[in-house]
């Protein structure tokens, strides 16, 4: 298939290689010198992956939605933007804070996790993440997401504190923290504490090539589909004849 890459920064590049290693064309490239617009050239580009700057992202979607093309969308920050994407006509879209595969499945650990502490009222929970100085938001797009499936399995927990507490924290708050330090690719952990023991569930990666490579996947899924979808439609579609616990 032909690929055009929306952002040709770190994430973009590792898009571009991911892409080449499944067989695949890259055929358009644009960035901040080169932006997407209705008059730019696709040059033939089946799907278009995104990792570029959050303020472009309804554009690029509204222009790729008129060229008829489908978006893998991978940028963070938008999020308070998806009522509008609803209003954008003929879009296929499939987006995710994080494409990888082994954050994906992590996801599903820690909901289960939370599912088995709930009951018990000994057990805290907290989260914690560190990215690289140049991650743009903090907490990330996928701790916001990992937070937002502790609150919901967890019924002690009423509410996301990311910031430093005024005193002593509120035991309703699910405090989520954030450390940005170096050449760090992104590690989240979650550990559940009780005044027994301590469970930590803690994913790392080892660089950005699993993201690229689930977006690459991603893209190679959506092909052919119509509507919006998120990575739990693409993966549900690969796990669907696993056991679900």
């Amino acid at each position: 298939m032909n690929f055009g890459v929306l952002g040709y920064g770190r994430m973009g590049r590792e898009v571009e290689k991911a892409a080449r290693q499944h067989g695949h064309q890259i055929t358009a490239i644009f960035d901040e010198q080169n932006p997407l617009s209705r008059n730019s050239d696709l040059n033939g580009s089946d799907v278009l992956i995104s990792f570029c700057l959050k303020d472009v992202v309804l554009g690029n979607l509204e222009i790729a939605a008129r060229k008829d093309i489908p978006v893998v969308e991978g940028t963070t920050g938008w999020y308070d933007q998806l009522g509008n994407i609803k209003q954008i006509p003929k879009l296929t879209l499939i987006y995710s804070p994080n494409f990888s595969i082994g954050m994906y499945q992590y996801s599903k650990l820690v909901e289960y996790a939370a599912r088995l502490y709930a009951p018990f009222g000994d057990y805290d929970c907290y989260l914690h993440e560190w990215h690289h100085t140049g991650k743009a938001d903090s907490p990330s797009g996928t701790a916001r997401k990992l937070a937002a499936i502790l609150l919901a399995k967890l019924p002690q927990k009423k509410y996301v504190l990311e910031s430093p507490p005024d005193g002593k924290i509120d035991p309703a708050a699910l405090h989520v923290t954030s450390t940005r330090v170096g050449s760090v690719a992104g590690t989240h952990e979650i550990g559940f504490n009780s005044p027994f023991d301590t469970i930590l569930l803690r994913h790392t990666a080892h660089g950005r090539e699993g993201f690229a490579q689930g977006a690459v996947m991603a893209a190679e899924w959506i092909v052919g589909r119509k509507g919006i979808f998120t990575m739990e439609d693409f993966m549900n579609s690969i796990t669907a004849d696993l056991l679900v616990i």
